[in-house]
């Protein structure tokens, strides 16, 4: 491994799309002495890389999609080898849902139209027995291809892979983190470690969430928009290497670091898809990942209040991916600010 620096302006605790979005960001700001610990041998290892992938715009309410939309614009002038814009289609059980998603499109500047059940069945005829009634085309959408990513955030950044940060000690001026490699002082310390933020801080832990995704035996369309059903049933699929890629949308409350597929996922599956062609269809692979949110939403993007030297970056609710870089540009701007104050 290469030598590291004891002593950073910023040491960054999470190699996942919080912790190197923002450690490029910082550095687009001119904060370069930043050194990122990731305790996994690889990057994103616990949800970030894992997740299904989907650049969807339109989220839930219209805060959460101030930071989609942003985080979408930012990955498409800047990553976009990462960025395939197949389109997405949001589909509901009533047609009223589908206005209001479209109406929270156009409040956000989004281009978006309302289909019928037979505009989601041309794109997608293997879901003709689910109950879809209405959706919104988002032609903007895209798929995130989210190991890439990973990748570039992280390039020409100092990551140190394999290391644990076991405790933190405040003093004057910043923190020493004690690690599985020594110890490093830093004047700001991030907290990006995802479902385990709080571990090591000492702070109360955020809602952690299993999901899990399936990879089908099953031909994808060629060339088709995600499709993201947020009825009763809810489940989203897309195409992965023509084949095709499935979530029952699960959302199984769980300790921090639990992503083992078990039995409910693959059940919720078969049932949400019941009657499709896609729901019976056999599986290549599975695999499940977590998903975190605060107890303020949207996220807990924040100064520490009792201690000056310690931001959080973390509860990013599902959306990693998509608002990675607007994520990324928040933290790093608090991150310029204290150190100004110190």
């Amino acid at each position: 491994m290469p030598r590291l620096p004891r002593n950073v302006d910023v040491a960054i605790m999470g190699g996942g799309f919080a912790g190197l979005a923002t450690a490029w960001w910082l550095s687009r700001t001119g904060v370069h002495d930043v050194l990122v610990f990731e305790r996994e041998s690889e990057l994103g290892r616990y949800a970030s890389g894992r997740c299904a992938g989907l650049g969807r715009q339109v989220g839930e309410d219209d805060l959460m999609s101030s930071f989609t939309v942003t985080g979408a614009a930012y990955l498409r002038q800047f990553f976009p080898r990462c960025w395939t814009e197949t389109g997405g289609l949001l589909t509901f059980d009533n047609a009223s849902a589908a206005r209001g998603y479209a109406a929270r499109a156009k409040r956000m500047s989004v281009p978006a139209t309302c289909i019928e059940r037979g505009d989601v069945l041309a794109f997608w005829p293997q879901l003709n027995l689910v109950d879809i009634a209405a959706g919104v085309h988002v032609p903007s959408d895209g798929i995130i291809d989210v190991k890439a990513l990973l990748a570039a955030y992280a390039e020409h950044m100092r990551v140190a892979l394999d290391t644990v940060v076991e405790r933190i000690i405040a003093t004057p001026g910043g923190a020493t983190l004690l690690t599985s490699r020594g110890s490093f002082v830093a004047r700001i310390v991030v907290d990006a470690t995802g479902a385990c933020a709080g571990q090591v801080t000492g702070s109360p832990l955020l809602d952690s969430f299993k999901r899990h995704v399936f990879l089908l035996e099953a031909p994808a369309p060629p060339r088709v928009p995600f499709v993201w059903h947020m009825g009763a049933r809810e489940f989203c699929v897309r195409e992965a290497d023509e084949q095709i890629m499935v979530s029952p949308c699960d959302a199984t409350k769980a300790e921090p670091g639990d992503q083992q597929c078990d039995d409910t996922g693959e059940a919720l599956m078969r049932t949400r898809l019941a009657g499709s062609p896609i729901g019976t269809a056999p599986i290549a692979r599975a695999w499940a990942y977590q998903r975190t949110f605060a107890p303020r939403p949207p996220m807990k993007l924040e100064v520490d209040p009792k201690r000056p030297w310690l931001i959080w970056a973390a509860g990013l609710g599902g959306h990693d991916a998509t608002a990675s870089a607007v994520v990324g540009e928040t933290v790093a701007r608090l991150v310029v600010e204290a150190l100004a104050r110190m």
